[in-house]
């Protein structure tokens, strides 16, 4: 029998209850992860937040599906102010669900414990995080993992820490130099490949002028162009270089406008996060 010959057979009444009954459970679930999204983003940092930290900044939040395991964080313990993008397995749901675990982790890290760089901080979170998924090793399906990079910085004496997970930031000195650094190559969490794993903190001695660049990597795997060919880090970095002399506002609005043309119609691939500190 014919597909069609199937549908003339149903009655046009039963198709049609079929049909909102969708609708509605489709509706419901778009509701839901709108509803979702705003309590994800009201973990993450105001912008009221942000000023208490008086280094001006931008942030460029673009999940890909309402909700996603991009994530942005800061603090501020003594004299030190933190930042940190991070990026959890998966989007949408799952995601969104590491990303509320690893910001609580963060919180509670960074104003409970105690640690003399903030290299200690990322091995805390990742004892942390293997902890909480240790009962899927018996099912030895245990790959839930976050890449991070987290930035120090201590306005009275102009130092500046980074450590990471399988990141790298940017920076553009006061003289408009440019230089990428990469952190160790490295999840939080994840399949343990490396025994006893620390993660290690970079030292710098900034100057007032210096601007600061986190992020994921869903702005530089996207794919586009007339080859639609990914991104890659080399063109990511010339748009933040060739853009940095803009404020705050302007280079993000700049970023975005790039991140679409490049796109076009093709289609996304994942959550965006990215991140400037003027210091």
């Amino acid at each position: 029998m014919a597909p069609n010959d199937i549908l003339e057979e149903i009655p046009y009444s039963e198709l049609k209850g079929a049909y909102h009954t969708l609708e509605k459970k489709n509706k419901d679930l778009i509701d839901g992860l709108y509803y979702a999204a705003f309590v994800q983003q009201g973990l993450m940092p105001q912008a009221r937040h942000f000023r208490k930290l008086q280094q001006p900044y931008f942030v460029y939040y673009n999940p890909l599906h309402i909700i996603g395991g991009d994530f942005f964080w800061i603090g501020k313990k003594g004299d030190w102010c933190f930042y940190a993008v991070g990026d959890c397995t998966g989007h949408g749901v799952s995601g969104a669900m590491l990303s509320s675990l690893a910001i609580g982790f963060l919180n509670y890290v960074v104003y409970s414990k105690q640690y003399d760089s903030i290299g200690e901080i990322l091995n805390e979170i990742d004892k942390k995080w293997i902890e909480t998924f240790n009962h899927h090793e018996e099912e030895g399906v245990n790959n839930d993992w976050m890449e991070i990079a987290i930035v120090a910085y201590n306005s009275k004496t102009m130092q500046m820490q980074f450590t990471g997970a399988m990141s790298s930031i940017m920076m553009i000195d006061h003289e408009n130099n440019f230089s990428r650094h990469k952190s160790n190559n490295f999840p939080i969490g994840g399949w343990q490949m490396e025994p006893n794993r620390k993660y290690s903190t970079f030292n710098f001695n900034v100057r007032p002028g210096s601007k600061v660049y986190l992020f994921s990597d869903g702005f530089k795997d996207q794919f586009g162009g007339t080859r639609d060919k990914r991104l890659g880090i080399e063109k990511f970095s010339q748009l933040i270089r060739a853009s940095s002399y803009m404020s705050c506002q302007n280079q993000r609005d700049h970023l975005e406008y790039q991140f679409n043309i490049w796109k076009s119609n093709s289609e996304r691939t994942d959550d965006v996060c990215l991140l400037r500190i003027d210091l």
